[in-house]
């Protein structure tokens, strides 16, 4: 099995400044990180939310794009939802927390898992999903009780209106397991098929494609834990000897390095290694997400990427 599971889910949002007051104002994660999208020549916020050490399978990254970028279709062949760990119990706490700070939440059942279901406030669907068993550590700086709190990515759901390619990849090429379907619903999982581990997929035949590329308030691309190097170059040979060769090279991504890869759905997925540093390769701990964390490749450019930040994306 070649990947471990999430390493991180990135969207693409409107405001810095509220998709901070909703991962960590909200949800209660941390904010670990804040750099810049390291493609194309104008400055964007990426912000990362996750634990205290923002470990591979907590983190939920952000493109902040601001209103001038055109608004996504959300449709098939994309991630539709993004869905979150939570202890067993935790449900009606989080109904009241979401109501109270008006993002409305209702409660559901799917795959035999008693769900929340609510949105970011660009519209971009998230579940929370209780658990019985997660033994990734939560970020408890915030408000949230350890008991209640976000132990990382539970799944994410790929929509789609045919689904033979996509099983057969996901089989073949990914390596994942089938578990069992709830409706248009049908689950895979990875190594363990525990918290953290699952792909759902949702057939839907009669939807209308969605956008890809950089727009707004939808879900862009689900990253995957890959620990090898070797591992992650194999995969990428395996895809492209099945025929698939929407494959990148390994990119240098400060933090991590990502070889991207285009699902037959059209979602986008990334196989991702971890830098041996991870986030503390330019910040301690205690200072994780304090202030604008550039590669070495643009720091001659920080003090104009820092104001033109300051002017259309303020977070403070």
């Amino acid at each position: 099995m070649t990947f471990h599971g999430y390493h991180h889910i990135t969207s693409i949002v409107t405001s810095a400044r509220e998709d901070m007051r909703f991962h960590a104002g909200v949800l209660g994660l941390r904010n670990v990180k804040r750099t810049v999208l390291l493609d194309g020549d104008r400055p964007f916020y990426h912000l990362y939310y996750g634990n205290e050490y923002g470990e591979p399978g907590t983190l939920l990254t952000s493109f902040a794009f601001g209103p001038d970028r055109p608004e996504g279709r959300r449709g098939s062949g994309q991630v539709s939802s993004i869905s979150l760990s939570v202890p067993r119990g935790s449900l009606n706490f989080w109904l009241d927390r979401l109501n109270s700070h008006g993002l409305p939440a209702t409660r559901f059942e799917l795959l035999g898992d008693q769900r929340i279901r609510f949105a970011h406030p660009d519209g971009i669907e998230h579940q929370l999903v209780e658990v019985d068993v997660d033994d990734r550590l939560p970020w408890t700086g915030a408000d949230v009780p350890a008991a209640a709190a976000i132990r990382g990515v539970h799944s994410v759901t790929v929509c789609t209106r045919e689904v033979d390619e996509l099983d057969m990849f996901l089989h073949e090429g990914m390596g994942l397991r089938s578990r069992d379907a709830d409706g248009a619903v049908k689950a895979y999982t990875m190594a363990r098929g525990s918290a953290g581990q699952v792909v759902e997929v949702d057939h839907q035949p009669d939807i209308p494609q969605g956008t890809w590329g950089y727009m707004r308030n939808t879900i862009d691309h689900v990253a995957f834990d890959v620990r090898e190097a070797d591992a992650q170059l194999q995969f990428k040979d395996r895809l492209e000897t099945m025929g698939f060769i929407d494959v990148t090279e390994p990119r240098d991504r400060n933090y991590f390095y990502s070889v991207y890869f285009r699902t037959p759905a059209g979602a986008m997925f990334e196989a991702t290694r971890s830098h041996p540093q991870g986030f503390l390769k330019d910040e301690t701990l205690d200072s994780l997400g304090s202030c604008l964390q550039l590669p070495s490749w643009l720091e001659e450019k920080q003090d104009e990427l820092l104001a033109e930040l300051a002017r259309t994306q303020p977070l403070d």
